[in-house]
């Protein structure tokens, strides 16, 4: 009797965990979801954002800061890393093959890089980027 009770109570656990999501691809942006991301009108902090935003930043900050970048990839300098420019400044980034999130880019186009600082005392700073937008 108890494992019915328990397996009753974690069947309504489950159920009623799934019904949070009510948004998806198929509906239009009109109804407050863009792309699966929180409704627009939830509200939040609009000024600057903790982090960097500029290479030169990220190559004098340390271990582990949040970078958001916008640029572009010039070159591959090795596997899974890259040449990434603001503009001004160029640094090494690393993009891990599942973190590209099916988004292809050339050397022309405007990205934005969103990761971490990677620094050590023996070499230059680099970016672990996390994620790409366009």
């Amino acid at each position: 009797m108890k494992k019915l009770s328990l397996i009753a109570i974690l069947a309504l656990a489950i159920s009623a965990n799934a019904a949070g999501f009510t948004g998806g691809a198929s509906q239009s942006n009109t109804s407050g979801f863009t792309g699966g991301q929180a409704p627009m009108n939830q509200g939040g902090f609009l000024g600057p954002r903790y982090g960097v935003n500029s290479v030169k930043a990220a190559l004098s900050a340390w271990d582990d800061t949040w970078v958001e970048i916008k640029g572009k990839i010039i070159s591959q300098v090795g596997h899974e890393k890259y040449k990434f420019s603001d503009g001004k400044d160029t640094i090494i980034i690393e993009i891990d093959d599942d973190d590209w999130g099916g988004v292809s880019v050339g050397p022309d186009e405007l990205i934005t890089i969103y990761g971490e600082v990677d620094g050590n005392a023996l070499k230059a700073n680099e970016i672990d980027v996390k994620r790409i937008t366009k």
